[in-house]
């Protein structure tokens, strides 16, 4: 019969055992949120949750919808979220005034910038410079109405004239259809959609696309929080490749990307979605330079560009460095991020 020192011996090394377990079990805790409503243009992050791809990493994340890329910024600077998807160009106007807080996106998710100003064909707008002394309705964080006045400063508009109307999220696209604004800013692949869900037909739909207007920005990143990317740099490291291999997932079947979608949010449209996507994708996520390039990482001198364009258009304090504003050093090898 063991004695009471071989039973206490016996209960450490069994205490000791269930101890490693958990803490080979214990999963990295990733707060993540996005830019905006979940919807399959967010099939990557969804995908890869639902698959598992951030578990084998060794994280637990939780995904959360967004309320504007200013927010989610803010967000990441107050250790609200660890992680976001915010819009580049917001990264850097929060950067030059925050020098103490700045933190660099890590992923490139928009290799082109989504924003565009919507009209509609029955006004006879025909052209950007139209809208001077016009109603622009947004939302105060939009990312596209952020980027509103580098985009009057190239295509004529006389930013003092237009009147703009701060307007909750949800009515944008339902004031432009009622005609009680002439134009909204937004994301192509989500306004150009919602008016049709309001009941605008497609032909009555005009858009002008920052990109076509010599504005090659970047759009939608991955960032992580200072505290965050300093304390759990495998983490990051972890979250960048399950989001890869889910983006890489999508891009080859984006039907898994509607699918998680409507597992996220079941009262989404399905058809509405696999529309919303494949605008995303033929615009600003699946473009030539990704195909060529891979997907996550930015050219630097157009990055450079960039910075020098939004410092001078948003009137910044400071014009903040490339690698405040980008860090690639996060991301999988390019053999890794190559679209097969």
């Amino acid at each position: 019969m063991p004695t009471r020192r071989c039973l206490r011996v016996i209960s450490y090394l069994a205490f000791a055992m269930l101890a490693g377990s958990q803490t080979a079990n214990a999963q990295t805790k990733v707060r993540f949120t996005l830019d905006w409503i979940p919807g399959a243009t967010h099939g990557a992050f969804l995908h890869a949750l639902q698959k598992g791809y951030y578990k084998a990493e060794g994280l637990d994340v939780t995904i959360d919808r967004g309320k504007g890329s200013a927010e989610v910024v803010r967000q990441l600077a107050a250790g609200v979220y660890d992680m976001g998807f915010p819009d580049i160009n917001v990264v850097m106007d929060f950067d030059s005034k925050n020098p103490d807080q700045a933190f660099p996106v890590l992923m490139s998710g928009y290799e082109e910038a989504p924003a565009a100003i919507f009209v509609l064909k029955s006004s006879n707008i025909t052209e950007p410079k139209q809208l001077n002394g016009k109603k622009l309705g947004s939302a105060a964080n939009d990312s596209t109405f952020k980027l509103f006045p580098i985009f009057a400063s190239h295509t004529g508009i006389d930013v003092s004239s237009v009147q703009i109307q701060y307007i909750d999220p949800k009515l944008r696209e339902v004031l432009l259809a009622q005609g009680t604004v002439d134009a909204i800013p937004g994301q192509v692949f989500n306004s150009l959609l919602e008016l049709q869900a309001k009941g605008v037909k497609k032909d009555n739909i005009r858009y002008f696309m920052y990109k076509d207007y010599g504005l090659e920005l970047y759009g939608n990143s991955i960032a992580a929080s200072r505290s965050f990317l300093k304390e759990h740099p495998d983490a990051v490291k972890g979250f960048l490749r399950a989001t890869m291999k889910g983006l890489k997932d999508i891009a080859k079947d984006p039907e898994l990307a509607v699918k998680a979608a409507l597992a996220y949010e079941p009262l989404l449209d399905a058809n509405i979605e696999r529309e919303r996507l494949k605008v995303a994708l033929e615009c600003c996520i699946l473009t030539p330079t990704v195909k060529k390039d891979g997907f996550g990482d930015v050219n630097k001198e157009r990055l450079q560009k960039v910075i020098e364009l939004i410092t001078k258009a948003y009137n910044l304090p400071r014009q903040p460095a490339l690698n405040e504003v980008f860090d690639g050093s996060y991301l999988p090898p390019k053999s890794e991020r190559m679209v097969n």
